[in-house]
């Protein structure tokens, strides 16, 4: 599969996650880099200076959590909320209801396997390049 993507940031406050997901993505062979961050203020600085084709999104993070992240993904230019998957091991109805309302619709639940993100990260690939042949 030949695309046009090239980063992603992944945004987990537990290193070992960030870890293993980019190694779920290296193995993919379908982007250039790969940056993690491991709070939500550090995210919105890597979010400031670098645009991101991906980006997998903890909603349960120190300094300013997933769902402020996002937040401010929805008020930029440069960025776009349909390239966000969030991920939780804590899904609740309320989260999930602002997650939409801000703009969210793609959710990973924790824990998980190679195969699960994989294969959302792959549905995810398809949706965006289909809306960019569309504009």
């Amino acid at each position: 599969m030949t695309t046009e993507l090239e980063d992603v940031l992944i945004v987990d406050d537990d290193e070992d996650i960030c870890e293993i997901l980019a190694e779920y993505v290296k193995a993919m062979g379908i982007f250039r880099n790969v940056v993690s961050a491991t709070d939500g203020s550090i995210a919105i600085d890597k979010l400031r200076n670098q645009q991101f084709s991906l980006i997998l999104l903890d909603l349960n993070l120190p300094r300013k959590n997933g769902l402020e992240v996002l937040e401010y993904i929805s008020g930029e230019k440069d960025h776009t909320l349909n390239s966000v998957i969030m991920i939780s091991g804590e899904f609740d109805e309320g989260t999930i209801k602002k997650a939409v309302e801000i703009g969210g619709r793609c959710f990973l639940a924790k824990p998980f396997s190679k195969d699960l993100v994989v294969d959302k990260i792959k549905k995810h690939v398809v949706e965006k390049l289909s809306e960019k042949k569309a504009s």
